[in-house]
């Protein structure tokens, strides 16, 4: 990803886990949005009302709906406060690892991604998933919202 080494990368990362848009908007400085959209998008619903965050965001969501990828209108939806989905705190990068093998559920309290029989869940099913961590990231936001809900940063 050009203009996004590794450091950045983490950067953008870490904000969108912490759901710290200052942090978000800090990272996404100056680097182009493309290569990194998914992330992009949680952060900038992050820092709704922060200065700079509204015209980033509608960059974010104009280049959502451009692409088009699964998981792409759903967060553009977000981004300009039209989803109808349930928030659920959860990792959608541990959702994407689970639909590599689809035995594991999700934990609807809690949003934790746990094998299948520990607990009650929903099925992640196994899914044949993009290259790329974007991609994977919105295929994973993209069945979630198929279910019915959008994911919100994990508080401890």
């Amino acid at each position: 990803m050009s203009d996004w080494g590794e450091a950045a990368l983490a950067r953008l990362r870490a904000a969108v886990a912490r759901g710290d848009g200052a942090a978000g908007l800090a990272a996404l400085e100056g680097r182009p949005l493309e290569p990194v959209l998914q992330y992009a998008g949680d952060v900038l619903v992050a820092a709704r009302g922060l200065p700079g965050a509204d015209a980033l965001a509608g960059a974010c969501a104009d280049a959502l709906r451009c692409r088009g990828r699964p998981g792409d209108a759903e967060l553009a939806d977000e981004i300009e406060g039209r989803s109808e989905l349930s928030p659920l705190p959860v990792d959608l990068g541990a959702v994407a690892a689970a639909m590599d093998d689809g035995l594991q559920v999700l934990d609807l309290e809690r949003g934790d991604v746990l094998p299948a029989g520990e607990v009650e869940g929903l099925p992640i099913p196994p899914a044949a998933l993009p290259e790329g961590e974007d991609a994977r990231r919105g295929a994973a936001r993209g069945w979630l919202a198929g279910q019915g809900y959008r994911a919100v940063p994990r508080r401890l």
